[in-house]
């Protein structure tokens, strides 16, 4: 008579089916936290919110989400980062579907920026904490690093937007090279962004104010990068 024989799978498939498992798990909190930490600061703003309420909501121990994100303020950047990423790829879509021409930036610029715009002005109270934590937070926080990337990848744009400009005009002779750097007008552009939207939060000044006054700053900067320099 013939037994059953079973054979238990090696000891390196199991290792391996585990670390998947624990992977997905650690992958199914972070969803969790970050759909928690997202809809409460929507729904009651960053100051009224905390990580006792994201970690109820989420449905994991204090402990847990700390090993996540170690501050509140770490919560908020991995939030609005995902906004901010999201929001520069629409206006990056929008740029290319634009049919103004090159020689005018300063509208393809606003048109870029419409987006973070228009998701900014939608929560006032947390773009205000957003922009303090980007230009203030802890170098060593994380999500800080990744919203430093990303506004250098929206600097990048703008940049690419001026230089494109700058190729229908041609500075005058002698002209110093800074004067037709686009990494530096575009720098000025997002340092413009970020500042009048803190400014904006904290005054609750008008969308179309704030549209017309931002509107009028990225000309004036344009305009500057695109004039001719002085002679030699």
């Amino acid at each position: 008579m013939r037994s059953n024989q079973h054979t238990d799978a090696p000891a390196s498939a199991r290792v391996t089916v585990s670390a998947g498992r624990r992977e997905r798990s650690k992958e199914a909190k972070q969803a969790r936290i970050f759909a928690a930490a997202a809809e409460l600061f929507a729904e009651h703003g960053y100051a009224s919110v905390t990580t006792q309420q994201i970690a109820e909501r989420a449905d994991v121990a204090n402990g847990t989400l700390f090993r996540y994100a170690s501050t509140k303020a770490e919560l908020l950047l991995m939030v609005c980062n995902d906004d901010f990423r999201r929001n520069l790829d629409l206006g990056r879509v929008s740029v290319s579907a634009d049919e103004s021409t090159a020689t005018e930036p300063a509208r393809r610029i606003l048109t870029l920026l419409t987006p973070l715009i228009e998701a900014g002005r939608r929560g006032d109270a947390n773009t205000a904490a957003y922009q303090r934590e980007i230009l203030f937070g802890e170098p060593s926080e994380r999500y800080r690093a990744e919203a430093l990337v990303l506004v250098a990848d929206l600097q990048n744009a703008i940049a690419g937007i001026l230089s494109a400009a700058s190729a229908y005009t041609s500075p005058a002779a002698g002209a110093p090279t800074a004067a037709r750097d686009p990494t530096l007008a575009a720098r000025a552009v997002s340092n413009v962004l970020h500042l009048e939207l803190a400014r904006a939060a904290l005054s609750g000044t008008p969308f179309t104010d704030f549209i017309a006054v931002l509107a009028s700053q990225i000309e004036l900067i344009t305009r500057g990068f695109l004039a001719p320099g002085p002679p030699g």
